[in-house]
């Protein structure tokens, strides 16, 4: 079996709990929260609500301003569907992801909004001086950012940036896909925070969550069923209910609900530093053997610094990531080629033809990590 690398797009494997939490909604359950009154119902409905509250304190909000979406992707784009007005002015970094970025051209050509996009460094740091500035040079509607790079897993420190919309006036989105059950994200002064399960928190694919600070105004974008139990053909307005239309995932919600409490009963298992330092021998190794070989945000892997996800991220002058992934694969190492859906840092990054990127997740030991030199020409 492959060692698998791939962390920063699906966590995998996941702790036995989340299958066996998944299996049992399928087994002995069956039903949604909010359809119906019955026993099974009842139990469904507390598990829903105690995974809301767990979602809730990693986000520092309150548990009836976190919605259940399909992932980080839907829950980017009915915040932004809900938010951007013709004529409005947002502020963007070349970090986002496509589930932003997209959006975001796309309501730009539709709405004539104004977007303005940030640069990042040779590593793909942010300067929290150029977002303040730039807040302080002309009104702004949005601030959109992105919390760590997936191309890079440069953690961007995002809190002066937010504490300067805020001061401003600007309402502020934060996805924090690649961070939340990384990084301590509830202190931080976001408007809205946007992610996935099924990344580092550790769930199942096809859930994720929008959580907004307690009285954002936000009209629903996606109106439909929500189990009412008054025969209403308008969509209610209040949280969650007003950003949870259709049937939701209950298994994958068991899955984190299981995911979580795993977590917090086994918090030695998830610290991020041993794959940091596995990562950054790995560096160390990949461009002593060829100068050809550029690592990216090597300097934080190298001092294992905090403010970097275990991603490490590299091209080669003389080999097309394509190919190396390729080759690794073959090797048995199943890793990441390409842009990682990322459209704009690479021109900052200077990496044309995309990366190649190793991003073990919790339970991948150190030498295996290592063993990826020896697999590369």
């Amino acid at each position: 079996m492959s060692v698998y690398l791939d962390h920063a797009a699906t966590s995998f494997p996941k702790p036995p709990d989340v299958t066996a939490a998944v299996l049992r909604w399928y087994a002995d359950y069956g039903v949604s929260p909010d359809r119906g009154d019955s026993d099974l119902t009842a139990v469904v409905r507390a598990v829903f609500e105690r995974t809301r509250a767990r979602v809730a304190s990693l986000c520092g909000v309150p548990a009836t301003r976190v919605a259940w979406t399909s992932g980080a992707t839907e829950s980017l784009h009915l915040f932004l569907l809900a938010v951007l007005k013709p004529g409005h002015r947002v502020l963007a970094t070349a970090c986002a992801h496509s589930s932003v970025a997209r959006p975001l051209v796309t309501a730009r050509e539709a709405l004539g909004i104004e977007l303005e996009v940030l640069p990042v460094d040779r590593d793909g740091r942010l300067d929290p001086a150029d977002v303040v500035h730039a807040l302080h040079r002309s009104p702004r509607d949005l601030l959109v950012l992105n919390h760590a790079s997936n191309v890079t897993g440069v953690v961007q420190d995002v809190e002066p940036c937010l504490r300067a919309a805020r001061d401003f006036g600007v309402t502020s989105l934060l996805d924090a896909s690649q961070t939340m059950g990384t990084s301590d994200v509830a202190h931080l002064p976001a408007d809205a925070i946007a992610a996935s399960a099924h990344k580092a928190l550790l769930g199942p694919p096809g859930l994720g969550f929008l959580a907004t600070v307690a009285g954002l105004d936000l009209t629903p974008p996606k109106p439909g069923g929500s189990g009412s139990s008054h025969a209403l053909d308008r969509h209610p307005l209040e949280w969650p209910t007003a950003f949870e239309a259709g049937t939701p995932n209950s298994p994958a919600v068991f899955g984190l609900d299981a995911a979580l409490a795993w977590r917090a009963a086994h918090p030695r298992r998830l610290d991020p530093s041993p794959g940091r330092i596995a990562l950054g021998e790995l560096a160390q190794r990949l461009v002593d053997t060829r100068p050809s070989r550029r690592v990216l945000a090597a300097d934080s892997l190298l001092r294992d610094r905090p403010d970097q996800l275990p991603i490490l991220s590299f091209t080669d002058a003389d080999w097309d990531p394509a190919e190396l992934g390729i080759l690794l694969d073959q090797a048995g190492f199943q890793v990441r080629s390409g842009f990682h859906c990322a459209p704009w840092i690479h021109r900052f990054l200077g990496t044309p033809t995309g990366t190649l990127r190793i991003s073990p997740g919790p339970f991948v030991p150190a030498e295996r990590i290592l063993a990826i030199a020896d697999a590369l020409p």
